[in-house]
């Protein structure tokens, strides 16, 4: 049976399993959007498990296990994957994706397992998604740095970044350039700086979770720039060409 997309959840899906820049936007649907587990709450009968769960209920969820005996919960991104994946009268439950990961922590899901499109979600990808850590660049002291371009140009995280600014009325230019600590361990690595009128906190976890949601591992920092006073990666930032700039 082919897989005909049901909400913006499985379009973005499909987007995700073809272009690594889709990737953070499949997260962050899949911590907002409606997801059905197989279970009950205690005390209900099958089936009367809805969106409304009372604070303090109990809640039973289904797991299953891979063919290597390991334990995970299927989660369905729509009523009819979870129907077909069953063929008896399982009650069910309805939960944002938050939610519903932030009730067993630790635990191995699989997303429409036995569909042409799924996903594995293993407990410290889930971790990430939940906290996403943007990693931001102080100079409290004196400290060499080299700065340049990436000789090879990061086009999937910049892609990504571009379509999560796109959703932000807060982000103004974005840049990028590679940064290296002259007296550090770490490697050369991409940094972002952004022009931004919005709390930089927040971006800064917008970024990190553009990050997780890459599967290269890269290592990425970030920096608020700004234009009224720009200073030291700052005022280097600002003579390189913005490769997002808010329409």
């Amino acid at each position: 049976m082919s897989f005909e997309p049901e909400n913006d959840l499985e379009r973005t899906l499909m987007r995700a399993s073809k272009e690594p820049a889709a990737r953070p936007e499949f997260y962050r649907l899949l911590l907002e959007s409606d997801l059905f587990v197989i279970g009950q709450v205690e005390g209900r009968a099958p089936g009367e498990a809805g969106h409304a769960i009372a604070s303090g209920e109990k809640v039973q969820i289904m797991t299953s296990k891979t063919a290597k005996g390991e334990p995970f919960i299927p989660v369905f991104s729509s009523l009819s994957r979870l129907r077909t994946y069953i063929h008896d009268e399982n009650g069910y439950l309805a939960l944002k994706g938050r939610p519903l990961f932030e009730t067993v922590p630790g635990a191995m899901f699989i997303l429409n397992p036995g569909s042409e499109y799924g996903k594995e979600l293993l407990p410290q990808e889930i971790a990430g998604l939940l906290n996403p850590v943007g990693r931001t660049v102080t100079m409290d002291k004196p400290t060499k740095v080299l700065i340049g371009q990436p000789a090879v140009y990061p086009h999937d995280l910049v892609d990504a970044l571009k379509e999560a600014f796109a959703r932000r009325r807060d982000v103004l230019n974005a840049y990028l350039i590679q940064i290296a600590f002259q007296d550090g361990d770490q490697p050369p690595h991409p940094l972002i700086g952004v022009e931004t009128t919005g709390d930089w906190q927040d971006v800064s976890q917008e970024i990190g979770r553009v990050v997780t949601a890459l599967p290269s591992g890269l290592q990425v920092d970030a920096v608020r720039v700004d234009r009224a006073q720009p200073e030291g990666i700052a005022a280097s930032l600002l003579q390189t060409a913005p490769f997002y700039t808010r329409a």
